[in-house]
């Protein structure tokens, strides 16, 4: 099902109104005089296209972000979120919301209403949204960033080249020759890049969004924990705010998948995803286009420090800064307690997914829980083999060799 103008403007009013709903921890506020911040919101939404639905479309999970941890700040206990842009922080809480809608379906009598998830016939497996009944989009106030957005910011760039004074060049770090930084070679399109950030500055090891969306394009949004117990669930549209353009978008999350898994014999279940990209006329507050066409010429717009998530089920949305639980006190060296776990951080989605599907067989790490998907881990590879993704930055194994206590 594409969606229309009309449906593109409702999901990104979903999640906008899902988002006023939350408390203010961790949401943008000012810096003092003449500082506002802005930020990043992206959220995840069902649509359920059954005629006497009750509730057309239903925001299960969002987030909020612009922040990454660097490669000198990552720590190997799991208990911390590296990558915290909006799109990101808003999938891991997604994953979450579909952990508890899974082991309601396990649970439920059999001739209760069909819910989020269906056991397929004949399978082990379940299936999100039955017979095609619920429909899964995404919203993001701003492109992602990554290849999805560099035409837009080159534009702005030419646009400013004649108003501003020349500014020294920074020297620039890269980790390796094939993957771009950021804000970095806006004419090459099409390719790999880091999250941004100074070109002087220490790198990240995360891929950009619009790089992660695209692979959610072949192994579906779900993740590999989730992979062993249900069919990938795929995007049925991305609605897009600012920054806005189609074939930018359509190159970088839709038709490089495609030409990756051209000719490819993928596993039942698994294809190169094309979801529809649409534009959205409905303003997030606290954009940062948003934010200059509302404050005094002289004021200034800054990235928020904090980030927030939230999934539907949730008793409060949760406030992060620097990776972990607002105001929490770290000790470096050591894994936080149990109670200051972001619920979406990957030990705390380790001890979930244990707790409420304990193993046959003894795994002992995150990695090996995450190798046992053969599938999905055979779409992955299918995937970083092609030559436009072959050489996507991993996260080192040194950073997923933790057992369920984060040791």
């Amino acid at each position: 099902m594409a969606a229309d103008a009309s449906t593109a403007d409702q999901i990104a009013q979903c999640v906008i109104d899902s988002y006023r709903a939350l408390p203010k921890r961790g949401k943008p506020t000012s810096k003092g005089p003449g500082k506002e911040e802005w930020t990043v919101l992206a959220g995840f939404v069902i649509e359920d296209t059954c005629p006497e639905a009750s509730e057309r479309f239903k925001c299960v999970a969002l987030g909020t972000g612009l922040k990454c941890l660097h490669s000198e700040q990552l720590r190997p206990f799991g208990d911390t979120v590296h990558d915290s842009h909006a799109e990101i922080i808003a999938r891991r809480a997604l994953v979450v919301y579909l952990m508890n809608q899974l082991q309601q379906s396990m649970t439920a009598i059999p001739c209760q209403k069909p819910g989020t998830f269906d056991l397929q016939p004949d399978s082990t497996k379940y299936r999100f949204g039955g017979e095609g009944q619920l429909l899964l989009h995404l919203y993001t106030s701003q492109c992602p960033c990554g290849d999805a957005t560099v035409e837009s910011l080159k534009t702005a760039e030419d646009d400013n080249s004649g108003n501003s004074n020349e500014q020294p060049q920074l020297k620039r770090r890269r980790v390796n020759n094939a993957v771009i930084r950021g804000h970095q070679d806006f004419g090459s399109l099409g390719t790999l890049r880091l999250k941004p950030g100074r070109a002087d500055s220490i790198p990240t090891l995360s891929m950009s969004c619009s790089d992660k969306i695209a692979r959610w394009n072949a192994i579906g949004v779900q993740g590999s924990l989730l992979a062993k117990l249900i069919d990938p669930i795929y995007l049925s549209s991305i609605v897009v705010g600012d920054l806005f353009n189609w074939q930018s978008i359509d190159r970088a999350i839709n038709q490089r998948v495609a030409n990756a898994l051209l000719g490819k014999q993928l596993p039942d279940g698994y294809r190169a995803n094309r979801c529809t990209i649409e534009q959205t006329v409905v303003v997030f507050e606290r954009s940062q286009t948003a934010m200059k066409d509302t404050i005094a010429p002289k004021d200034d717009v800054v990235t928020a420090d904090a980030s927030i998530y939230w999934y539907s089920g949730a008793t409060s949305s949760v406030a992060l800064v620097n990776g972990q639980r607002q105001g929490a006190k770290i000790r470096r060296g050591e894994c936080q307690t149990r109670k200051l776990w972001p619920d979406v951080c990957k030990l705390a989605l380790f001890h979930k997914y244990r707790e409420l599907f304990p193993p046959s067989q003894e795994v002992s790490t995150y990695r090996q829980e995450k190798d046992r998907a053969t599938e999905y881990q055979a779409v992955k590879a299918c995937l970083l083999e092609s030559q436009e993704f072959g050489s996507w930055v991993q996260c080192p194994k040194e950073y997923e060799s933790f057992d369920v206590a984060g040791e």
